[in-house]
């Protein structure tokens, strides 16, 4: 049996990392969250699919070093997602002292009761944002770190922190950085949740959404499950510690076309509400993944056009 730990558990994409890892009845799976931005649907979610009570878990926070040293340890456990996390750019800039110790600190403590514990292999979700205003496109691994925001800057220190602890310590790191992922469970609750989350909840009310700027900006889409099977082949590939992967489809979509795209799905004709571009966004912001590609011989990724329909 293989006993792993997901933190942020309550959270998008940790469920949909869990929902693949009950697939495998051989997986106990240990789940971590504190509730700060994670959900209790969401777990209630979980509990549902767990036919074979392979799922346990614990309400506690990563920024407890003894808590955590304590499950990691009580439960033998071998494998860890990292996702818990204050992932709000505006919070931390609002906050930084808060998110500094949940985002850096917070790692630093898994990282450490991992070293204790001797954790076979940590992968760690990390974030497009250590590239920051960099203009250089498409982003790839070796692309300039130029954070713009406290989040930024306390991912790319948890990559570093990542890197130092497999070369000193010869714990098993992998980090992903993501681009934009989307799909089922995505929160819709804030201007600073997933723009299609929000977009798709508003067109299901027949509200008109708001485009900040022309529309023409464009991002990085991923869907979630495929970054959940991105997660999975990070864990189980050979030879990978201290690897940084680029999680994207390297696929530029606009913000037009996602509302295009809701029309098109709805089968309505809303025309959007265009306001002035709001100060600090990234206007462009693609991937150059082909490293991930050859890595975990991926054949392809769900079409945005499907996981806009299976939303």
């Amino acid at each position: 049996m293989t006993n792993i730990l997901v933190t942020g558990s309550a959270g998008f994409i940790a469920s949909h990392i869990i929902e693949k890892l009950l697939e495998d009845k051989n997986n106990n799976i240990f789940g971590l969250d504190n509730f700060s931005t994670g959900t209790k649907s969401t777990l209630a979610y979980i509990h549902s699919i767990d036919k074979s009570n392979k799922f346990t878990f614990f309400e506690s926070d990563i920024r407890d070093f003894e808590k955590i040293n304590s499950i990691i340890k009580e439960n033998s456990i071998s494998q860890i997602y990292h996702l818990a996390a204050i992932a709000s750019v505006q919070v931390s800039i609002d906050n930084p002292i808060l998110t500094n110790e949940v985002n850096l600190k917070g790692t630093l403590n898994i990282l450490e009761a991992s070293r204790k514990n001797k954790v076979k292999r940590v992968v760690f979700s990390s974030s497009a944002a250590v590239y920051g205003n960099e203009p250089s496109l498409p982003k790839n691994e070796s692309s300039l770190t130029c954070p713009i925001s406290p989040y930024g800057y306390e991912k790319l220190m948890s990559e570093k922190y990542m890197k130092l602890y497999s070369d000193l310590y010869n714990i098993e790191t992998v980090v992903l950085r993501y681009f934009n992922v989307y799909g089922e469970r995505q929160s819709c609750s804030s201007d600073y949740s997933g723009v299609i989350s929000i977009f798709e909840e508003k067109f299901k009310k027949n509200i008109i959404p708001v485009i900040y700027g022309d529309g023409e900006q464009y991002r990085d889409f991923i869907y979630v499950k495929d970054v959940a099977n991105i997660n999975l082949k990070a864990m189980n590939t050979p030879d990978i510690s201290g690897e940084i992967f680029c999680v994207g489809t390297a696929q530029k979509i606009s913000i037009n076309a996602i509302f295009e795209e809701l029309n098109n799905k709805y089968n309505k004709s809303l025309v959007a509400e265009y306001k002035e571009a709001r100060s600090g966004d990234i206007v462009k912001s693609i991937s150059n993944n082909n490293l991930l590609i050859d890595t975990f011989k991926i054949d392809n990724f769900v079409s945005f056009k499907e996981g806009i329909l299976r939303l």
